[in-house]
């Protein structure tokens, strides 16, 4: 599908789907210097990949609320990322190999406050003094910066690490759980030993 317009690309994926079904959306290699066929309907959409396609912007790109990856790279993109304030959920963005030069390009991201990923490898910006640094002190929320963490480590392949603090949340519920067992059951005994006072008292 090499060469398709963007368009045509996202009809033939839909696949009789209707958008607000679909979850994600592979348009890799298609054509477009814009994001079209993708609406504000894809209301489902958490994975969308738009690798190599010929962007050089983001304007009008749709409000995605559960978005969480974004694939952007080897386009010509050199920032308006403003336009990604409408995916509150993106936890995910790869922009490798595009035009991004410099730091206050950058700047909006800091609105995307579940941003724990971010891909830069190949740009401009890539090769400015510090830049490591610097985008990792500008972008607080940022976990990931190229596939490395603040320490040093590889970033997983799935995002199942974000949801570690959910399991020792249930874990925490089932243990208060069994202390609120235990102490019914001490209630239970004292009723006990109230019953036989008053048998003796009789």
């Amino acid at each position: 599908m090499a060469n398709q317009d963007m368009e045509s690309r996202v009809k033939n994926e839909l696949a009789g789907q209707k958008p607000s079904e679909v979850t994600e959306l592979i348009l890799d290699n298609c054509r477009s210097t814009t994001m079209v066929g993708i609406t504000e309907e894809y209301v489902e959409l958490e994975v969308l990949s738009v690798i190599n396609v010929g962007l050089t912007t983001l304007q009008g790109f749709p409000s995605l609320p559960k978005l969480r990856s974004l694939e952007l790279s080897d386009n010509k993109i050199s920032g308006e990322f403003d336009c990604l304030k409408n995916c509150p959920n993106l936890v995910s963005l790869k922009l490798c190999n595009n035009k991004i030069t410099d730091f206050a390009s950058l700047e909006t991201l800091k609105e995307l406050t579940k941003l724990a990923s971010l891909d830069l490898l190949e740009c401009p910006i890539a090769n400015e003094e510090n830049y490591r640094e610097n985008v990792l002190k500008s972008l607080s929320q940022l976990v990931y910066l190229d596939g490395i963490d603040r320490e040093g480590n590889a970033e997983p392949d799935s995002d199942e690490d974000y949801e570690f603090d959910e399991d020792e949340g249930e874990v925490e519920s089932g243990a208060s759980g069994e202390e609120d067992g235990e102490e019914e059951e001490g209630d239970e005994d004292d009723e006990e030993d109230e019953e036989e006072e008053e048998e003796e008292e009789e």
